[in-house]
C-alpha cells in the first residue's frame, strides 16, 4: 500500500510542505504565481489525504530545532513577566538595603512545565529555586550558611544539585520570571531574569549585574534540553574558583587556599563559579572558562542535556531560536 511506503510518504511530504510555504508566498504577496504538482502518485496521495480517502502522514514530518551562534536577540522580550516581591521573600545576613535578597532562595513558578535534572523532573513539581548567590539548585534549598556552593557537602554543609551561574556572594535585588509554549508548541520556555551585585564590591550600584535565564525543553525529536543564559551586564567578580590568580575578600588560609565569605575554604574541585553539580561531583563542563573574569555583556551561552538532564555539555557564544 502506497501509505505504508516511506520513501514516497516522505517525499509527499516534501511536496506538501513546499506547496504550503508557496501558498503562504502567494497569499503575503511575495510570489504571483503557485506551481503544483500536475500528476504522478505523489499528487494522488495528497490528493487522497485532502478528501480524507486516507490518514495524513504528511504531518509527522520533524525538522529539528539547530542552535545558533551568537548572542540571544530577544533580550527582555515581551514574556508577561512576573516581578517577585522580595519584600516578603526569605532574608538573611545583612543584606544593604531591606528590599535585597542576601543569603535566601526564591522558589520559581513553572506552569508544572517538565524540566528535568539527574533523571528527576524538577519542573513539572514546581521544584525549582533562584539563590541569591546566583545558581539555579534543584529540590531544595542551599544552606544559607555556605556562600561558595559545593558538590558533595563539603565542610559538612549539605548538598544541593545546582546550576551555578557566577556563584559567589551576592546580594539579589530584582527578579522576574515567566513561562510560555513557542508558537509552534514544540517548546516550553522558563524564563529568570534576576538583577544583583555582588555583596562586598558594588556597594552602591545593586543592579551590577543583570541576567536573563531561560530554562528551555523539547517536547518532540530527542526532548533535548537548554539552559541558556544571556548576559546583560556583568558583575565585577565572576565568582568563586580554586584559581590560584584570584584572591577574594576573606583572602587565604595559612596554606594558601581561597576562602569564601564565611573564612571557608573553597572546594579544590570547584574550577569555575559557572558549572553544573548533581550534588555529589561538579561536571567541569566549563573547564576554567569564566574562573578569573566574568563573561562579557552582551553575549549568550548554553548549557545542554539529553531529555534525563544528563550528559550536560557547554556551549559557548550561542542561543536557542524559539
Amino acid at each position: 500500500m502506497y501509505g505504508s511506503d516511506v520513501t514516497n510518504r516522505n517525499r509527499a511530504a516534501t511536496l506538501y510542505i513546499n506547496s504550503v510555504l508557496k501558498n503562504q508566498e502567494f497569499t503575503s504577496g511575495k510570489s504571483i504565481r503557485i506551481d503544483r504538482q500536475k500528476g504522478g502518485i505523489d499528487y494522488q496521495y495528497l490528493t487522497n489525504v485532502e478528501f480524507g480517502n486516507i490518514i495524513d502522514y504528511t504531518y509527522n514530518t520533524y525538522f529539528p530545532l539547530s542552535i545558533k551562534y551568537g548572542v540571544n536577540p530577544n533580550i527582555f522580550a515581551l514574556y508577561n513577566l512576573t516581578q517577585y516581591d522580595l519584600t516578603t521573600g526569605p532574608e538573611y545576613g545583612s543584606p544593604p538595603v531591606p528590599t535585597v535578597i542576601d543569603e535566601g532562595s526564591i522558589p520559581i513558578d513553572t506552569g508544572s512545565r517538565d524540566f528535568y535534572f539527574f533523571g528527576i523532573n524538577y519542573g513539572g513539581c514546581n521544584d525549582i529555586y533562584w539563590d541569591s548567590n546566583n545558581a539555579i539548585t534543584f529540590g531544595q534549598r542551599t544552606d544559607r550558611n555556605l556562600t561558595s556552593i559545593s558538590d558533595n557537602g563539603y565542610l559538612g554543609y549539605s548538598s544541593t544539585p545546582a546550576v551555578l551561574i557566577g556563584n559567589y556572594d551576592r546580594c539579589c535585588s530584582a527578579l522576574y520570571y515567566s513561562k510560555y509554549f513557542s508558537t509552534d508548541n514544540l517548546f516550553s520556555v522558563i524564563v529568570i531574569i534576576v538583577y544583583f551585585s555582588n555583596y562586598y564590591t558594588d556597594t552602591t550600584n545593586l543592579d551590577s549585574g543583570k541576567y536573563q535565564i531561560r530554562l528551555i525543553r523539547e517536547l518532540n525529536g530527542n526532548n533535548r534540553q537548554w539552559i541558556e543564559v544571556a548576559i546583560i551586564s556583568a558583575p565585577s567578580s565572576p565568582g568563586y574558583s580554586n584559581s590560584a590568580s584570584v584572591t577574594f575578600p576573606s583572602g587565604r588560609d595559612a596554606s594558601g587556599n581561597s576562602l569564601d565569605s564565611n573564612s571557608q575554604p573553597i572546594e579544590p574541585t570547584k574550577n569555575s563559579p559557572y558549572d553544573i553539580t548533581d550534588g555529589t561531583t561538579f561536571q567541569n563542563v566549563c573547564g576554567s572558562l569564566f574562573s578569573t573574569v566574568s563573561p562579557q555583556a552582551g553575549t549568550s551561552f548554553l548549557y545542554q542535556s539529553d531529555s534525563n538532564g544528563r550528559n550536560w555539555t557547554f556551549i559557548n557564544n550561542a542561543y536557542v531560536p524559539v
